[in-house]
């Protein structure tokens, strides 16, 4: 039994071997009752309980049985809303490898990539749709935004193992629905961690692997208490060494909260998070290394598992605990009211070589530097002097979205908005040194820079899906949305600035023959999206020249009015369709993404590695996506996806460091594959299971170029080669006496391929990131009901 309103589970049982069951008592409201059996369809019924109900349900074999939709917020509904989407479910979860990040398990799914910076998949590991990168994507747990609101990007590690409490995972496919704001322009994901159930459990989880790699876990479910409590608490201790030089992580995790089911309402509180330290990794190696071993210039060598950052021991240590609060209320038959409301804090600070500031921007005093080399980096002015920065940052945003739905025998309607206020404050300062005097370094907090910026969000939103016949729904969906950006308090400088961006977001879109076993679907979207805060002001670079973003005005002060980045643009058209057969299943679409202004990488990086980037007049994104599978034996599934896609600039002109134009029209956008596939297959015999997966990601370039230098010669530096990956994960379900105890091992890159996952430009030259050679895991849990 799930609550109607929010998908929690209520109450379970199982039938006899003639199929009877009984389930109560069940206080009064509406509900969702859900079916469920081994190679059979899930089949769910909406019921109102007001007394005793009898309910006769017939199950329809079905070859691979589909991840489980609750809808709950912004979620779309698979075959009725004309959205292009996948889901990842908690069991097929528990198939993939273990200790990996999300993005690792989520590239299973269709049109998504992923690399790693330590190489293993522990740590920071990055995902890319359909080629767009994370800060593109709209990624939200239980409907909280988790991309960060200045820079966008979505930092996975700060909720690394949040897959122990996933019930499911959601991912669409293009410019999302206005649910998900103007950052969903390649897709969004939203994951689903309500872990409550009806029955009480204790699971303890272990596990060891290569490079060192550690894990436990503890979790704890209530059960439903007095008819009305369910409470869950899991805490996890999660190690690595990581594959690269200097790439360990060590994280404490923790997840908690209380669900109360009232007559009318449901009220979730709950909290995740925990500290974390881990070594920094943000620099690759030069492509030759991926060979044997390269000279380093300094009398040294690189091969693969270099890494830069472990020359000065450079480190995180950060935490990001989220509080959250979820509430429905059941306003009367068809009217429903759902709330969130949520505080994320992050704090801490990043440690890395400073030697390649300068005297004048570490705020040195006159004389340490050579006269006429104060602007020099300190390794050329003064090479004695090894600099260890530390790069602090404090924020914190609390956000509400409100939501209205009313539904009906012909359609639904919900109405929603969404406020958020985000606040930061960067500082840094030198931390340690060789040479700078005392009163400069370290604990003195003498700073080099201080900003505070700040982004308040305010978007109101319409749905509308109708159903004027069983043949066919019609869904239009319009956001309205005020994004402003501020910076203020800043020193040295005084740079103080606002800048805001209001959008009108529309989507439509119909299905044919909704709900059925063959059925289709088109829709139009527009989408815009503002650029990231370091792209108009990056405060932490002033003291090295970087000034805000704008045109300036004839007294010298900026316009911001005349950013030189400006939002991006789009119109995506998708057109699918599904299949369901006895023995299988096929999901196709195509799309075709139309740019004005995209945010494309634009050369140079930053700090941390992260291109810089700029607009492109006009790109055009299309592609097929096929997804499928079939059973092939009882207990033996076989399914798999491809993507083929063309990623190309209509109208580029780029400008070198020397600010010479570089025509890019018809060139390959960096970092989009035109390829990419998977392909997994899994049996199943008694206790034991067994999957295989593979994966293939076609040729990417580094840079606009297409993988030539400015002469027009190509060079095989700026090309990130095709790659292949196998991986494969036992389970073992010892059952009888021993039941609940499970057994895991896992072997990933089983052809111990030294595969590159990703490159940039790099600094001064390309770097790529390698993946890791061959190596495995082992593991147990043991789950007590």
């Amino acid at each position: 039994v799930l609550d109607a309103a929010t998908g929690l589970q209520r109450a379970g049982t199982t039938t006899g071997a003639a199929g009877a069951y009984s389930l109560g008592p069940i206080r009064a409201g509406r509900y969702v009752l859900e079916f469920r059996y081994l190679g059979y369809a899930t089949e769910r019924r909406r019921v109102a309980v007001s007394g005793d109900l009898e309910l006769d349900i017939t199950l329809s074999d079905v070859a691979i049985e589909q991840p489980e939709v609750i809808v709950t917020g912004a979620r779309a509904r698979p075959r009725l809303n004309p959205i292009t989407t996948a889901e990842l479910s908690d069991t097929e979860l528990a198939r993939l490898p273990e200790m990996k990040d999300l993005p690792v398990h989520l590239s299973t799914l269709p049109s998504i990539t992923w690399y790693s910076e330590n190489g293993n998949g522990v740590g920071y590991s990055y995902l890319r749709m359909r080629g767009f990168g994370q800060r593109r994507l709209a990624v939200s747990i239980n409907g909280i935004p988790q991309n960060d609101p200045e820079e966008f990007n979505v930092f996975w590690i700060n909720f690394f193992d949040i897959q122990g409490v996933i019930e499911d995972i959601q991912v669409q496919r293009g410019a999302g629905s206005s649910f998900y704001g103007p950052a969903a322009i390649g897709g969004a994901i939203n994951i689903r961690a309500m872990p409550y159930k009806p029955y009480p459990y204790l699971k303890v989880e272990g596990g060891l692997g290569a490079f060192n790699t550690r894990r436990m876990s503890v979790s704890a479910n209530s059960g439903l208490k007095g008819g009305r409590y369910v409470a869950f608490a899991r805490v996890s201790r999660l190690e690595s060494d990581g594959y690269r030089d200097w790439s360990w992580t060590e994280f404490w995790r923790f997840f908690g909260g209380v669900t109360r089911y009232g007559e009318r309402s449901t009220l979730t509180v709950q909290a995740y998070g925990g500290p974390q330290r881990d070594a920094l990794a943000y620099v690759g190696i030069p492509k030759a290394a991926n060979q044997g071993e390269v000279d380093d210039g300094f009398g040294g060598t690189i091969d693969r598992r270099y890494n830069y950052s472990a020359f000065n021991s450079e480190i995180e240590d950060f935490r990001q605990p989220h509080v959250e609060v979820h509430h429905n209320l059941a306003v009367r038959d068809g009217v429903d009211f759902n709330q969130s409301l949520f505080w994320i804090k992050g704090e801490g600070y990043f440690d890395f070589d400073g030697s390649f500031r300068s005297a004048n921007f570490l705020r040195l005093p006159a004389g340490f530097a050579p006269a006429g080399q104060e602007d020099d980096p300190l390794f050329i002015s003064r090479p004695d002097a090894s600099v260890l920065f530390r790069a602090y940052l404090d924020q914190w945003q609390v956000g509400w979205q409100p939501s209205v739905t009313l539904s009906g025998e012909r359609g639904e309607t919900r109405i929603g908005g969404e406020a958020r206020l985000h606040r930061s404050l960067r500082w840094g300062r030198t931390q340690g040194s060789s040479a700078i005097p005392a009163e400069f370094v370290g604990e003195s907090d003498y700073r080099v820079y201080s900003v505070r910026g700040e982004k308040a969000i305010q978007s109101v939103y319409a749905s509308h899906l109708a159903r004027p016949s069983s043949r066919i729904a019609v869904q239009g969906d319009v956001q309205v949305t005020h994004r402003r950006y501020r910076i203020f308090d800043e020193s040295f400088f005084g740079t103080e600035f606002a800048k805001s961006y209001v959008f009108v977001n529309p989507r439509i879109g119909v299905t044919f023959s909704p709900e059925q076993a063959r059925s289709a679907y088109v829709s139009v979207a527009l989408a815009n999206r503002e650029p990231r805060m370091k792209t108009l002001y990056d405060g932490e670079e002033a003291g090295a020249g970087f000034v805000p973003q704008f045109a300036q005005n004839a007294d010298g002060s900026f316009n911001t009015d005349e950013p030189f980045v400006s939002p991006e643009r789009l119109i995506d058209v998708e057109v699918g369709g599904a299949l369901r057969g006895g023995r299988g299943y096929v999901d196709a679409n195509v799309f075709l993404m139309a740019f004005r202004d995209e945010i494309v990488p634009s050369g140079e990086l930053d700090q941390f590695g992260v291109p810089r980037t700029g607009n492109a007049d006009r790109t055009r994104h299309a592609g097929l996506e096929v997804d499928g599978g079939i059973r092939l034996a009882p207990g033996l599934d076989l399914s798999g996806n491809v993507t083929l896609s063309r990623n190309r600039f209509v109208e580029f002109t780029e400008f070198d460091f020397a600010g010479a134009a570089l025509d890019r029209s018809g060139n390959t956008i960096a970092g989009f594959p035109d390829v990419m596939a998977n392909v997994a297959l899994t049996g199943s015999r008694g206790g034991f299971t067994a999957s295989v997966f593979a994966t293939l990601v076609g040729e990417q370039f580094v840079d606009n170029s297409n993988g030539t230098l400015p002469d027009g010669t190509a060079s095989d530096d700026l090309v990130i080669d095709p790659y292949q990956l196998l991986n494969l994960s036992l389970r073992y379900d010892l059952g009888g006496a021993l039941s609940g105890l499970e057994l895991v091992a896992d072997v990933n890159n089983v052809l111990n391929r030294e595969v590159l996952m990703f490159g940039n430009p790099g600094f001064g030259a390309p770097q790529f990131f390698p993946a890791a050679t061959r190596h495995g895991y082992v593991g147990v849990r043991y789950t007590v009901r």
